[in-house]
């Protein structure tokens, strides 16, 4: 890692040493340019040290178009070339080849076998070091203009001069790790559009007494819905949910948070029997009250819900010491709508301060998708969650920014 001192000149300047950032300084390096790679704090990577727990979802097993799927039919037609130029299977052999073997575990994720995501850090800052790019941290940059030569910045540091420029600089999530907009604003003054940006994939807020008290309680097999006020779905969401002092958190709830900020609230919809349908629910109950009548109503839920959420549902039903024998229609009724249309209002995620992606940034209408060049700028290049990308939970955002870092790279 050097500094910049006097003015600097290269072919190739990556702004942001991130997972697009590390990539894309690799892959242009790795075609003989003269590759800067630039970080304002003073450790590269602060995202992926403290993704996943510190274990690193690299990426996910999915592949084609059920991958470009997950991120929605606008962005996922948007990355479609780079997701089929890089796919999952190039990333773990990527990885593999830079000393980092992958694993796969649950919910189609992969991880480095080692479970140290320090070992997925220091193989991209390897292998970018290694193609020949040079990595400058504590840089901050502060302006961004086109030059006669194509672009001049002006940093802490000193300026430094490019041919072509990366932008990598990543949303405004984890704003600690240095994610703070910086790349909006050069965008914006080179004179392209940003759309607003919300916080995705964070925990939610929700105002329920009963679901706070819940706290600690982890369910695999439920359904979480997002609603429009219609009541339309927006998004369905079957992945584990966590219940927390806060709200909900957990894979499934954090990947609605992007649609409540954008909608400034909406009510979720909670299904704790998701594979039968509430007809056949009923019908169900009704044979278990035939043999069952002494016990009570709480004996009717999927025994693999918690004891505590069961607890809470018949609650909820007010049939919490009522018997199968004395259950009445409307009873076992309520009880059916506690159990699989439970519909609570959240206003809002914890924010940007704990959100991992960011949702919204340069608009991918002003983007090439085979090489995300701008479409306004000569030589200007976005990648990664500075563009109006993100994905779910489970290595869809580290892929995305992998494959659109690479090229990036190969394009600048």
């Amino acid at each position: 890692m050097t500094s910049v001192g006097a003015d600097r000149t290269a072919d190739v300047v990556v702004v942001g040493a991130g997972a697009a950032g590390l990539a894309a300084a690799t892959f242009a390096a790795a075609r003989s340019r003269r590759v800067l790679l630039l970080e304002k704090k003073p450790q590269p990577g602060l995202k992926i040290l403290i993704s996943g727990g510190g274990r690193c979802n690299v990426t996910t097993t999915r592949s084609g178009s059920d991958l470009e799927q997950q991120y929605g039919m606008v962005r996922g037609r948007f990355l479609r070339h780079a997701l089929r130029a890089f796919p999952p299977v190039a990333v773990r052999e990527w990885f593999l080849s830079l000393g980092v073997p992958l694993q796969e575990e649950d919910l189609e994720k992969l991880f480095p076998v080692s479970q140290k995501a320090r070992d997925v850090l220091e193989a991209l800052l390897r292998g970018a070091r290694n193609a020949g790019a040079e990595l400058i941290t504590d840089c901050s940059v502060t302006e961004v203009r086109r030059s006669a030569a194509g672009f001049a910045l002006t940093t802490n540091q000193g300026a430094i001069h490019a041919s072509a420029l990366v932008l990598a600089t990543g949303g405004r999530s984890y704003t600690k790790t240095g994610t703070t907009g910086d790349g909006y604003r050069f965008c914006t003054e080179l004179g392209h559009t940003v759309t607003a940006t919300f916080a995705a994939l964070a925990p939610l807020v929700v105002d329920a007494a009963w679901l706070r008290e819940l706290q600690g309680i982890v369910v695999t097999t439920a359904e979480i819905a997002v609603l429009e006020s219609s009541g339309k779905v927006i998004r369905t969401r079957r992945r584990p949910i966590l219940f927390t002092h806060h709200g909900l958190s957990g894979p499934a709830p954090m990947d609605l948070a992007g649609d409540i900020e954008e909608r400034n609230g909406a009510f979720l919809r909670l299904d704790f029997a998701p594979d039968v349908a509430r007809e056949e629910l009923d019908q169900q109950w009704l044979n278990m009250a035939r043999t069952l009548g002494r016990k009570r109503a709480e004996a009717l839920l999927p025994r693999e819900l918690p004891e505590r959420l069961r607890v809470a549902l018949c609650e909820l039903a007010l049939v919490r010491d009522v018997t199968l024998a004395e259950l009445t229609k409307d009873q076992r009724a309520r009880l059916l709508t506690a159990v699989k249309d439970l519909r609570v209002r959240c206003d809002r995620s914890r924010g940007f301060e704990h959100a991992e992606v960011t949702r919204g940034g340069v608009s991918l209408d002003e983007i090439s998708a085979s090489t995300m060049a701008s479409k306004l700028v000569p030589n200007l290049f976005c990648c990664g969650e500075l563009l109006d990308l993100d994905g779910p939970i489970g290595g869809f955002n580290f892929q995305s920014a992998f494959a659109t870092g690479r090229l990036a790279g190969m394009s600048s």
